[in-house]
């Protein structure tokens, strides 16, 4: 059996490292280290033995779904995601009951009002309510309902600030989460079960995780509190163990949970295992001792939101979707070759490239993957409208990508596959085709992007051009500066060029560590 160790999400929980190694019964085994992505429900790892070892002792999509969780596909899948016409449903709400509705209304009156005369430094981290359309819209995509005491929760607070939930604890160092973190730590905890693929761990009663857990409150360590919506029960989840519901943070049910912490703050008794104090900054914390009181700490009520009277937005229309560059004619893939010059060209550079990897990195040499498919390169351009240019196209017919956390160019970039090609460009043009305004300047559909940093940006073409690029979530598009090459060969060659030299490519320079090919700043040196 493959081990598993919670999945730590980077580039806003697009891709993530997987700790991996075998498990013995009578002593511990060696510890192996694999990089392998994830790009929403898509894994792919560098070492197609030991993707092949996980595929074959993961759930099947049809295993997944029946504990509520999203199945997973695989580097070798072409899953097919044809653009959707945009639209603006609207979502039914509903109203919790009236009589629980109320009692979580009082317990957070309570709570609010001990935190404005003791700790009005959490009082203030607390997030407004969400609105019940909100609530609707989530319920509706991720086909679940929430019980009644917590969805009235949400509707007063919708969390707090800080990572996780951190600016509001409850006892154990558990943050108190907003809504859409709990679709974030649900769809972690699925893939190690779905992953680990053992049927037994998916029961909501005894198991390590369910589908239909909703994580309301985390450490941040891979420890959460969940609610189950079945019971209403509140219980304990924590990596690789069984989920508890008789443990210090067990309750039978949420608006339980916030009663007896009114009471805690109140009386200053403990609840369960910990004490209500207050830190210098004049924060909630919980201790396993009783603490005195601290003076100075008090604050005015909360402020509430103040109403707007902005207009709801108007919906994009068709003619600034079609703008964007987003919603392209669907059209029959259609296989090209490349010109047999260019191919020429493309296939020299790749040589000169492999041969110093596999004398100088070797470890970067093996992550390179095999050639892509013509088809698979026609179906990509067919999906997001825009035809390769031929020096891409001869270079994904000779490598598919630099691999896992592999080759790339400078400074921190891995070439991509034309799955990962394809699916970075729906993601990014998923967010633009509800913002067009956004593709004046942060992203556009006519770009490819060919190379991922890992950390919110890539390497993209302008197939108008030819020419390369830059695109970061914090900035946007860059069209000039070190980026920009006259094309993707051009910066192919000059990598090569650094590489068989040692000489910088606009201010990096090539070095090996451990036999992987890693790049460092001249101005370092």
């Amino acid at each position: 059996m493959i081990g598993l160790r919670r999945l730590h999400p980077v580039r806003l929980g697009l891709v993530a490292i997987l700790l991996m190694g075998g498990l013995a019964a009578s002593a511990p085994a060696a510890v192996e280290y694999h990089m392998c992505s994830f790009v929403n429900s898509s894994i792919s790892c560098g070492d197609p033995a030991f993707e092949a070892e996980m595929r074959a002792q993961a759930m099947t999509a049809e295993e997944a779904r029946s504990i509520g969780c999203p199945p997973l596909t695989w580097g070798d899948e072409d899953v097919a995601a044809e653009p959707e016409p945009y639209s603006t449903p609207a979502y039914a709400t509903r109203s919790p009951d009236a009589a629980v509705a109320a009692r979580v209304g009082r317990a957070w009156d309570r709570i609010e009002k001990w935190l404005g005369a003791h700790a009005s430094a959490t009082l203030r981290k607390l997030q407004f309510g969400i609105e019940p359309d909100r609530v609707a819209e989530w319920e509706h995509y991720q086909e679940r309902r929430l019980p009644d005491d917590l969805y009235a929760s949400f509707l007063r607070h919708d969390g707090a600030d800080g990572n996780l939930g951190s600016g509001f604890q409850l006892p154990g160092a558990y943050g108190l989460t907003d809504l859409s973190t709990i679709s974030y730590l649900n769809w972690g905890n699925c893939h190690e079960v779905v992953l680990a693929g053992d049927m037994e761990l998916a029961d909501p009663e005894d198991g390590v995780w369910h589908g239909s857990l909703l994580p309301i409150a985390s450490t941040g360590r891979g420890q959460e509190l969940v609610v189950d919506p079945r019971t209403g029960r509140v219980g304990e989840a924590e990596s690789g163990e069984r989920l508890r519901y008789d443990g210090p943070m067990g309750w039978p049910s949420y608006v339980a949970m916030l009663e007896a912490m009114a009471g805690a703050l109140e009386s200053g008794t403990a609840l369960r295992d910990w004490y209500p104090t207050v830190t210098a900054g004049c924060e909630l914390r919980w201790a396993e001792e009783p603490a005195e009181p601290r003076t100075g700490c008090a604050g005015g009520p909360r402020p509430t939101p103040t109403p707007t009277a902005e207009p709801t937005p108007e919906p994009p229309t068709a003619e600034e979707i079609s703008a964007t560059g987003c919603r392209p004619t669907r059209k029959k893939p259609v296989v090209r070759v490349p010109d047999p010059r260019v191919t020429a060209e493309v296939g020299a550079v790749w040589r000169r490239i492999e041969r110093w990897l596999a004398r100088r990195a070797p470890r970067t040499y093996e992550l390179l993957r095999p050639p892509a498919g013509p088809a698979a390169i026609a179906r990509a351009e067919a999906a997001i409208g825009a035809r390769f240019p031929d020096d891409l196209r001869a270079s994904l017919l000779r490598h598919d990508g630099g691999g896992s956390w592999g080759f790339g160019p400078a400074p921190f970039y891995e070439l991509m596959s034309v799955k990962a090609i394809r699916s970075e460009w729906k993601m990014m043009c998923g967010l633009v085709v509800h913002e067009p305004e956004l593709a004046i300047d942060w992203w556009h559909g006519r770009l490819i992007p060919f190379a991922t940093a890992h950390d919110g940006g890539n390497l993209f073409i302008d197939p108008d051009t030819g020419k390369t690029g830059e695109y970061f979530n914090e900035t946007g598009l860059t069209f000039e500066g070190d980026p920009v090459w006259p094309s993707y060969l051009a910066l192919l060659r000059a990598t090569a060029r650094s590489l068989e030299t040692g000489k910088p490519i606009r201010g990096w320079r090539p070095r090996i560590v451990k036999g992987e090919l890693d790049w460092e700043s001249t101005s370092r040196s």
